[in-house]
């Protein structure tokens, strides 16, 4: 197989939102803030695409307490998940960083940080999805999209923009051309405010609408922090890897 390469738009290039430097003394009780509130919204915009009609199930009220590094589906997640090693990297190695996996009923694979665990997924006929938390306080989401891939891509992104904005998001930049692994995809930044407790929370997202010749998916990264510059390589490593049928 080639090795699989990427053309990030400039936006994404660095995933950070901010060129502020991190405050070394006080990263640890930042990144479990940012946790807590990840856990919120991921549940929050996790609803807002089911109801968008990517696919998937409700959760009830009792899961939504959980904390952001206790929730995940644990050894369930090999119903939605199957080790493909030929994206481990490095290679050769007993214990990888990165592991490569084969999602949504074996269509998609693609090379993911060995520390992100499965929290919701499902195998809903035409609606599968998969959907990671990390502990460095974002989520990374795969959905596929009910679109017929052989509609005009302006067709496919009028349906994703209304998608979007019936639950509520705001798209700040869109249609910035990407590829992946051999896929071709549209990128958005997007922005939502999502109930709270106390006041709304704002979230902050990429999102990807990605296509092939055979399938469109949804590729959705949440997170809260104003800069992931310490996670770019992870998360660039596991979008230019995504390997569409």
């Amino acid at each position: 197989m080639p090795r699989a390469r990427v053309r990030w738009p400039s936006f994404a290039l660095s995933m950070k939102l901010s060129s502020a430097p991190r405050r070394l003394t006080s990263s640890a009780s930042r990144r479990a803030r940012a946790s807590a509130g990840i856990a919120t919204l991921a549940m929050a915009l996790f609803s807002g695409v089911m109801a968008a009609g990517c696919g998937g199930a409700g959760q009830s009220d009792a899961t939504k307490n959980r904390t952001f590094y206790d929730w995940s589906l644990g050894d369930g997640a090999q119903a939605f998940e199957k080790p493909y090693p030929r994206l481990n990297w490095p290679e050769k190695t007993e214990s990888p960083r990165f592991i490569g996996v084969s999602i949504l009923q074996d269509q998609v694979y693609f090379s993911r940080p060995r520390n992100w665990r499965v929290r919701n997924a499902s195998n809903r006929p035409g609606e599968p999805y998969i959907h990671y938390v990390s502990p460095n306080a974002y989520s990374f989401a795969i959905y596929q999209r009910r679109d017929p891939a052989g509609d005009p891509w302006k067709d496919i992104i009028d349906r994703y923009t209304k998608d979007a904005e019936d639950v509520g998001a705001k798209i700040v930049g869109r249609l910035v051309p990407m590829a992946t692994s051999n896929g071709q995809g549209r990128a958005f930044t997007v922005d939502r405010d999502v109930e709270a407790a106390k006041r709304p929370l704002q979230s902050k997202s990429r999102e990807i609408v990605l296509r092939s010749g055979k399938l469109v998916v949804l590729v959705q990264i949440v997170h809260q922090e104003q800069n992931l510059e310490a996670v770019d390589d992870e998360l660039l490593r596991a979008v230019a890897t995504i390997h569409l049928p």
